[in-house]
């Protein structure tokens, strides 16, 4: 099951966005969703208002699959909030046995990777499974999401 205390704050050096940037990663044990095509999203942060999200991307340690069937061949990731589940990043397959995409950073829509918050959300990661396929029966697999995240309401100190 997935915990928020998983995101950690990366060193100065390790930055890739503006502002300060984080890592936390999902693995096969953390989609328990059971119902066949259903997608389940996961909380993976939160945001306050006053804070921009600056930029995200996922890196795909190890493309999800289910052992023991071959056939369950798409499950998709999108990075967004509890508005607009692709903000961040749209759509994409990270499936051993379809065409998994092994980073991206990619927002979906017409957002341009930023956004500002005027009110507390959460930063979530949506996974889809295929017809007839559950979630919780993928069991391996494992995706970093990095963000950048920083508090536009620091300027005024």
């Amino acid at each position: 099951m997935y915990n928020k205390s998983r995101v950690q704050a990366l060193a100065t050096m390790e930055n890739k966005f503006p502002g300060q940037n984080f890592v936390t990663y999902v693995d096969a044990a953390d989609l328990t969703e059971e119902t066949a095509n259903t997608a389940q999203t996961i909380e993976l942060a939160d945001v306050l208002a006053g804070e921009m999200v600056t930029g995200a991307a996922y890196y795909l340690e190890t493309p999800f699959q289910d052992a023991s069937d071959a056939a369950f061949n798409s499950n998709q990731f999108q990075f967004g909030d509890g508005i607009d589940p692709d903000r961040f990043i749209a759509n994409s397959q990270l499936n051993q046995n379809g065409t998994e995409v092994p980073f991206n950073t990619s927002p979906g829509g017409t957002s341009i990777g930023r956004f500002v918050y005027t009110g507390a959300d959460t930063l979530d990661g949506v996974f889809s499974s295929m017809s007839g396929k559950s979630l919780s029966n993928l069991d391996i697999g494992k995706i970093w999401v990095i963000f950048g995240k920083t508090d536009v309401t620091d300027i005024a100190t």
